[in-house]
């Protein structure tokens, strides 16, 4: 700290700051920014992905969408993602082998499958790639607290 910065922080606040009361202000400031994590959405429809990662962007996520099992294979083996949102239905391949690829290739993923609604969603028992089963249509909220309750550990702020 400058000491000129010291005595202006006394002039502020009428005390001198020390060592702990610094090293306290410092963590606050790392514990209160936002926590990234990275994230990959395959979704086949534009307007859907574009929404989506838009939405995760804002909530302070890294965000790479694509439109293809093929393409989601390809952003894996060169971007690391701790969490993965898959279309059930994409061209080419369906979302669980896409979602069973990319575990092949990450097995830490944590990957969503979003399809139309079923009458018993798939649960990690029924498939070992998926960790949740999201019905489409949904509602932002919903997606974001079952990222939460997933409790996945964020990566550092770059």
């Amino acid at each position: 700290m400058r000491a000129d910065a010291a005595s202006d922080w006394h002039g502020v606040m009428g005390i001198e700051p020390s060592s702990d009361m610094l090293e306290s202000a410092a963590k606050s400031i790392a514990e209160s920014r936002p926590r990234h994590r990275s994230v990959l959405v395959v979704e086949s429809d534009p307007d859907l992905q574009w929404h989506l990662a838009r939405m995760l962007t804002v909530d302070g996520n890294r965000v790479v969408g694509t439109g293809s099992g093929d393409g989601a294979l390809t952003v894996i083996s060169e971007w690391r993602a701790d969490l993965a949102l898959v279309a059930a239905r994409l061209p080419g391949m369906s979302g669980l082998e896409v979602a069973r690829r990319l575990r092949a290739h990450n097995p830490n993923l944590v990957v969503i499958l979003m399809g139309e609604e079923v009458a018993e969603p798939i649960r990690k028992t029924a498939s070992p790639h998926i960790a949740a089963y999201l019905a489409k249509p949904f509602r932002f909220d919903a997606l974001r607290a079952l990222i939460e309750s997933l409790q996945l550990a964020p990566a550092p702020a770059e």
